[in-house]
């Protein structure tokens, strides 16, 4: 039922398609500032999400004075509103002016893999602005897919898929497909790319790992796919300099050759403590406004049964 379209979800739809059209009207730092203050305004009047960030923020930094705690909140926000006027405008232009505002740097680690065969893994996240990186991909020549979870309104689902595969690429669904692991593996075994978001709100998962200090349920999925490939992991950050987004590709992360539990859960470790670094060098630039912690009291439990797993 949550799949299917309906005229609620179609007058959602056409309230986003009016801020998308608009938002391509205005050249690209007006629209990225109209982005930043529509988000900004929904952080005052979305207070019980807003305040959940705060404490969320003042937990995870418990060394930042309350004036910082909030300077980060509300520029997480601000940065929702200018990551969907920076999709929505990068998406409408050709690859030469995509490059004016996308730098790629290590982009031949990946052009080596692809022509190698090997294949390989994005590990990228909610963090600055992945739905670029993602863009960038095609618009370098790589065939790439991701896998994504879908979005309850149909109508918007169906514009976000069209819209990230523009110039290029296919999605495969976590909430959707019969089985996404296959389906990755799959597409891994032809040598190809596939992006893969980090995700610490994992709806069934054994891998509770200590996340910003807190229990999260990890998403074990990169590990699995990585260890039974033996495929390399290709972590991506996004940062912003001045006013161009620059996505950096470090070197690739080899797995573990044994596939065991423990290998699993130590490749995840590797990987989230890789994502967990860069959040706290720029916290501002990741996406607070999900909560990674729902699972959090069974994450407790979890590690009061297996005391053997070392608390981070």
């Amino acid at each position: 039922m949550r799949f299917q379209k309906s005229p609620s979800y179609f007058m959602q739809y056409a309230g986003l398609k009016a801020v998308c059209w608009t938002l391509r009207l205005l050249p690209y730092r007006a629209a990225r500032a109209v982005g930043r203050f529509c988000t900004g305004m929904a952080a005052h009047i979305m207070k019980k999400r807003f305040n959940r960030n705060l404490n969320d923020i003042a937990r995870a930094f418990p060394d930042k004075s309350p004036q910082e705690v909030y300077d980060i909140a509300i520029n997480s926000w601000r940065n929702m509103g200018q990551i969907l006027a920076e999709f929505i405008k990068l998406s409408s232009y050709c690859p030469q002016q995509f490059k004016k505002h996308v730098i790629v740097r290590g982009i031949e680690k990946m052009q080596q893999a692809e022509k190698n065969k090997t294949g390989g893994i994005i590990h990228i996240g909610h963090f600055t602005n992945w739905e670029a990186f993602g863009l960038a991909v095609s618009v370098y020549g790589l065939d790439k897919a991701v896998l994504a979870q879908r979005v309850d309104n149909p109508y918007v689902d169906e514009e976000t898929n069209r819209l990230r595969n523009i110039f290029g690429g296919r999605t495969f669904y976590s909430n959707h497909d019969a089985n996404p692991f296959f389906a990755c593996a799959r597409w891994l075994k032809r040598g190809k790319l596939i992006g893969i978001l980090t995700d610490q709100n994992v709806v069934a998962s054994e891998i509770f790992m200590h996340f910003l200090g807190r229990p999260a349920a990890i998403s074990p999925i990169t590990a699995l796919l990585a260890i039974r490939l033996q495929v390399p992991v290709f972590p991506v950050v996004v940062t912003r300099e001045h006013d161009k987004l620059v996505c950096t590709v470090e070197d690739p992360i080899l797995p573990p050759k044994e596939y065991s539990q423990d290998n699993i859960r130590l490749f995840v470790r590797q990987l989230t403590d890789i994502y967990e670094g860069w959040i706290r060098q720029n916290p501002q630039n990741w996406l607070w406004a999900h909560n990674r912690w729902k699972r959090e009291k069974e994450g407790q439990r979890w590690f009061e049964e297996h005391p053997e797993c070392k608390i981070k």
